[in-house]
């Protein structure tokens, strides 16, 4: 059995029930009981295409009455397939409206509902209609697609031999693939978009992290003491450390001066060496010119004594 004839009936009926919600008419479509009037459907398909003859709006619990709206439904989307779309469905279980009408049956509505679908994807407003059907949940959008690629196996042309018919039956089977492209797309995209939400609530963790330490930060500082207020622990402490440093600069224009003064008197002990250091070598040369000079006479008082102890000697002989 193939994906298409295995399609759940009663579950088509529910996502079929939410796409109907999506052309916003006028009659409350919120369950298969709503629907079971025939109103509903009407009402869409008015907005299809304005072809549907008119039915009993007010039938209340009478499903004779609702049989007969059905019946009404049901014979003007065989003919607008036949008339307008130039196609018949073959090989399709034609829903039940007795069921519908009368027992509520949602697989029978399913079908009908289904037929319906047919009449919006192939009308010329098709894309509005399938790009609603691509904005809706996954899971719906899922066996919808089902729903119109089985409808679309079971479409022929009214008459083969006519190329309009067969161009209309390629290109609607074209617009599935496209279709079924455009929602593989969309997964993708869906799955770049979780991406991406996951990137944005990191950066937005990190954000409220860095904003919450910001104003724990800001806090803090708002608590801090200013040292502009003297009275306070931080401002007398500036005040001591400010009284510091002014003394700690005087010191220092002390010691600078003093350091100038000692420089000069440097420079002057050393103008002083150096002239000590010249008499002083000065000096030196006239004490070894005097030392000299000593010897000299020395050795002349030597010789002069020596001369007079021989003259005497001479005289006593």
């Amino acid at each position: 059995m193939s994906n298409l004839d295995a399609v759940d009936r009663v579950e088509l009926c529910d996502s079929l029930l939410t796409w109907i919600q999506t052309f916003g008419v006028e009659a409350p479509c919120k369950t298969v009981e709503d629907l079971t009037s025939g109103v509903v459907m009407a009402q869409v398909l008015q907005k299809i295409d304005s072809w549907i003859s008119r039915i009993k709006s007010e039938v209340g619990d009478n499903w004779r009455l609702k049989i007969s709206n059905l019946k009404k439904i049901l014979k003007g989307i065989l003919d607008y397939n036949h008339e307008v779309l130039g196609q018949q469905i073959n090989d399709f279980t034609l829903p039940d409206v007795n069921l519908i009408g009368e027992h509520s049956d949602a697989a029978e509505l399913g079908r009908m509902l289904q037929l319906i679908l047919g009449c919006a994807v192939n009308c010329e407003q098709k894309q509005e209609y399938i790009q609603t059907i691509m904005m809706m949940e996954e899971s719906v959008q899922h066996v919808v697609m089902t729903a119109i690629q089985e409808l679309m196996s079971k479409e022929t042309p009214v008459s083969s031999g006519n190329d309009s018919y067969a161009d209309l039956d390629r290109q609607l089977k074209k617009t599935v693939e496209e279709l079924n492209d455009a929602l593989a797309s969309k997964e993708e995209i869906a799955q770049r978009c979780h991406e991406l939400d996951m990137q944005v609530a990191a950066l937005q963790e990190e954000k409220s992290s860095l904003l919450a330490e910001n104003q724990v930060l800001m806090e803090r500082l708002n608590q801090s003491d200013s040292i502009e207020d003297l009275n306070s622990p931080a401002g007398r402490r500036h005040l001591q450390l400010q009284t510091q440093l002014e003394q700690l600069q005087e010191e220092t224009f002390r010691l600078e001066a003093a350091k100038d003064d000692y420089r000069i008197r440097c420079e002057e002990l050393e103008k002083e060496l150096l002239e000590l250091k010249v008499q002083n070598e000065e000096l030196t040369s006239l004490a070894d010119e005097a030392q000299s000079l000593k010897d000299e006479m020395d050795v002349l008082r030597h010789s002069s004594d020596k001369v007079a102890k021989l003259e005497a000697r001479g005289g006593v002989v």
